[in-house]
């Protein structure tokens, strides 16, 4: 039935059928005139009682557009049973088809969102409906297995993986009429329909209950059978048993590995602290590279600003004005790209710079024309040791003593539950620091400002006393006042790929990328460079016996002796993208 809002007519509870005979729950939001009008749809599995899905579906509706808020699969109304992604590419099909045909709609149709919401439209992207005319991904990654739950390749993203599964039973017991196996989020799922989202108080202790609920499922061995989720969230063991991302588990949800059918203009947007950030990247400079075709390798667009995947900024110099990742109005990017695409307006559109960065320690947005930037000056910071400690020099190192430290698996680094994590699981970076399991390179004080926009790479030269193990990097901003704030980071998996093991004691070259950023260290602020072996639960620990914790029955662990070498035979170095100023 059609409700009137204002100037809308609002439709709840639409069941709109796809190909196999399950109906999907869809509530849609429409101008009042008799149209037609471009369609926008989003499709997506968290609850519909927020508040947050309706709200912007009006504003976007005022702005002439239907809007399409649909549940996926399983969730929320909907029928069938939920999995992630896989039934998302014939639903996604199924739905923009749908909606292009009905009497309202002019037959062009975007599709638009955030995190899952993102995954959504690429999966249904891959299938080619002939009316889906653009689509604006935000913070989610457009391949499942790299840079989203696998953090690296052979290095599940443990904290965020197991957190949203276990997030995502609470529903499904409900509708089996069970008892959600892990309460803390239960709990949590009951601030988000008492509008948490808009809660600033409520937010905190969402993400603090979510945290809390994980790390009660962390001593479990073998993780891929926890009890709590093997009934309810199925795909976790899935997830935990295809650590390659060229398994066809991964490949027939991944748009990477579908190039040739993405065919249309992406907006794509995503937070330096967003843990799917790197997804975003990705996808924007392979599509603007190597799209299918030119409409496509001219129809990309960037935006990247200073949030995590909350689109909350954690840094203390972070500015208040520096805008949302969810902004939905009339003048914002995201809108503006949809005006050109789907309404023909903005006949300028295609000539406007592609990229646009938010550049922080300077907190100034800034237009771009390519990522990464043409004008980067690759820049080696060598890491160096002696008497005086360790440091980062721009100067190659001579004949040095490698730095030595013991990675004991029963003693892990601690680190956040995400990547990008604030209020809800803070790690204390002066006390990782403190530990003997870390190395820290510094700088000493910058004596002016030193920009760094693009991605940042370790080449780390290091050996290890087993086959199998882990090395971990961290990039720190060390302020005047000795805050360390983190900026970005990676870890590589030292027997994942490779053809022949890796003889212990042996020193290899470790290329460890680290993700990107575009901060500007300040004059008077040090660089500082985290290295290890662990970061728990972030990524999943390597017990160096050859087994994954996913995997072994017991919680065996193998203490390694870690060399990290830094002469002229195996120059370890840190390489900045340094933009000149």
């Amino acid at each position: 039935m059609a409700d009137a809002v204002n100037d809308l007519v609002v439709e709840n509870d639409v069941m709109v059928p796809m190909r196999d005979g399950i109906r999907l729950r869809t509530d849609i939001f429409r101008p009042a005139g008799p149209g037609p009008y471009p369609v926008l749809v989003q499709r997506y599995p968290y609850t519909p009682r927020d508040g947050i899905a309706a709200l912007f579906g009006q504003m976007v509706a005022r702005q002439g557009y239907a809007v399409l808020i649909q549940s996926c699969r399983g969730r929320y109304g909907s029928e069938g049973d939920f999995y992630p992604f896989h039934p998302d590419v014939d639903d996604g099909y199924d739905t923009v088809e749908w909606a292009a045909a009905q009497p309202w709609s002019n037959g062009k149709v975007g599709m638009f969102g955030i995190s899952y919401s993102g995954f959504t439209q690429w999966t249904a992207a891959i299938a080619r409906p002939p009316h889906l005319v653009a689509i604006a991904p935000f913070s989610c990654a457009w391949d499942g297995n790299d840079s989203a739950w696998y953090y690296a390749p052979g290095v599940l993203h443990l904290g965020l993986a197991l957190s949203w599964s276990a997030l995502m039973t609470t529903e499904e017991a409900d509708r089996r009429g069970a008892v959600p196996p892990v309460p803390q989020f239960a709990e949590s799922g009951r601030l988000m329909d008492d509008k948490g989202l808009g809660d600033p108080a409520k937010l905190a202790e969402m993400s603090r209950l979510e945290a809390e609920g994980t790390r009660a499922l962390l001593d479990h061995r073998p993780l891929r059978d926890i009890e709590e989720l093997r009934e309810l969230a199925p795909w976790f063991r899935d997830w935990c048993d295809h650590d390659d991302g060229k398994d066809p588990y991964w490949r027939r949800t991944s748009a990477a590995a579908h190039l040739q059918d993405i065919d249309l203009p992406v907006f794509h947007q995503a937070g330096w602290y967003d843990f799917f950030a790197k997804g975003g990247l990705d996808a924007y400079t392979t599509l603007a590279r190597h799209g299918a075709t030119e409409k496509t390798r001219e129809g990309q667009r960037l935006v990247v600003g200073p949030w995590n995947h909350n689109s909350v900024q954690i840094r203390p110099d972070g500015d208040p004005k520096a805008g949302s990742l969810l902004e939905l109005g009339a003048d914002a990017p995201v809108m503006r790209f949809f005006a050109h695409h789907l309404k023909g307006e903005l006949p300028g559109y295609a000539e406007e710079p592609p990229v646009r960065l938010y550049v922080m320690g300077d907190n100034v947005w800034r237009d771009e024309h390519e990522w990464p930037l043409a004008r980067t000056q690759w820049t080696p910071y060598h890491l160096r040791g002696s008497d005086g400690g360790r440091g980062l020099s721009v100067r190659p190192p001579a004949d040095e003593q490698p730095d030595v430290f013991v990675y004991d698996p029963s003693d892990p680094v601690p680190g956040s539950i995400r990547t990008g994590a604030t209020y809800d699981d803070p790690v204390d970076l002066d006390a990782v620091a403190r530990r003997p399991d870390v190395l820290v390179y510094t700088t000493p004080p910058l004596e002016t400002d030193l920009e760094v926009t693009g991605p940042v790479t370790l080449e780390l030269w290091a050996s290890s006393s087993v086959e199998n193990t882990d090395f971990t990097a961290k990039l720190v901003d060390v302020f005047p006042d000795g805050a360390a704030v983190p900026v970005c980071q990676g870890v590589v998996r030292t027997g994942h790929g490779v053809t022949q093991p890796r003889t212990p004691g042996a020193a290899y070259c470790y290329e460890i990328g680290l993700w990107s950023t575009s901060t500007v260290f300040k004059a008077g602020h040090r660089i500082r460079l985290d290295v290890s072996s662990s970061e728990f639960p972030t990524y999943d620990l390597n017990p160096n016996t050859g087994e994954r914790i996913t995997h072994a029955d017991s919680a065996k662990t193998v203490p390694a002796t870690q060399h990290v070498f830094h002469d002229t035979l195996h120059p370890s170095r840190l390489v900045l993208p340094v933009i000149p100023r």
